[in-house]
C-alpha cells in the first residue's frame, strides 16, 4: 500500500509541476516582434529656379534594390556579403522613396526645364566599421537628356557618404535621409552650373531647347 501511495504522491506531484510550468508559459508573449517601417521623410521643397526644373524624372534601380529589404554590411568581418535587418524594414523601395524625394526637391514636372533627368540608383547601403560605428553609402548615376533624344547632354556620378547617430537600423535610417537630401543638392548645383556653362542656358537652341 506505502509503494502505491508513493507512486500517486508522485504522479501528483509531476501534475502539479506540469501545470505550474504551462501556467508560467501562458503568460509570456510569444509572439514576434513587430516589424519597423521606416522611410526617408519628407524632403524640402525645391531647390532649384523654375526654369531648371526637369521635365521629367525616371529612376531605374539595381536588381537588390527593388525590394524593401534594409541592406547593410560587416566591413570588418566580410565586406562582400550583403546583409538584411529581420525587424526592420523600408515602407517601400528605396528607389521609389529616393524617385520621389528627388522629384519634390527638383520640382521634376514642373515644366521649366525642357530636358529630363534620367537617374540610375547603383548603391543605397548602410556599412558598420565596427560595432560602434556606422554609415551609408549613396551612389547615383545622373544623365540630362533632351526631350526628343536619347542622348545625353551631360552625365555624372554622385558618390555620398553620410556617418549615422548610432550603429543600428534607426541610425542607418537617419544617415540616408541626411544623404538623400545631400544628393538633391548636388543635383541642383549640378544643373546650375551646366546652366552657367551654355551662352543661352540649358533651354536655348541646341541644348534643351525646342
Amino acid at each position: 500500500m506505502n509503494h502505491v501511495h508513493y507512486r500517486s504522491l508522485r504522479h501528483a506531484c509531476l501534475a502539479l509541476c506540469l501545470a505550474l510550468t504551462l501556467g508560467a508559459c501562458s503568460g509570456l508573449d510569444l509572439r514576434p516582434a513587430p516589424m519597423a517601417l521606416y522611410d526617408l521623410g519628407v524632403s524640402p521643397s525645391q531647390s532649384l529656379p523654375a526654369e531648371l526644373a526637369p521635365a521629367q524624372l525616371k529612376l531605374s534601380a539595381a536588381p537588390w534594390l527593388s525590394a524593401t529589404a534594409m541592406h547593410y554590411r560587416l566591413s570588418w568581418l566580410d565586406p562582400s556579403r550583403r546583409r538584411a535587418y529581420v525587424e526592420s524594414r523600408w515602407v517601400s523601395a528605396p528607389a521609389e522613396m529616393l524617385g520621389l524625394a528627388l522629384e519634390r526637391g527638383l520640382a521634376a514636372g514642373a515644366g521649366g526645364l525642357h530636358c529630363h533627368l534620367r537617374v540610375e540608383l547603383d548603391e543605397f547601403v548602410q556599412v558598420f566599421d565596427s560595432d560602434t560605428q556606422s554609415h551609408v553609402e549613396l551612389i547615383v548615376r545622373v544623365a540630362l537628356l533632351p526631350s526628343r533624344s536619347t542622348v545625353p547632354l551631360a552625365r555624372t556620378e554622385f558618390r555620398i557618404t553620410e556617418a549615422a547617430p548610432s550603429a543600428d537600423a534607426s541610425g542607418g535610417v537617419s544617415a540616408h535621409r541626411s544623404a538623400a537630401q545631400r544628393l538633391v543638392h548636388e543635383i541642383s548645383a549640378w544643373l546650375l552650373a551646366l546652366d552657367r556653362a551654355s551662352t543661352a542656358g540649358l533651354n536655348g537652341y541646341g541644348r534643351c531647347g525646342v
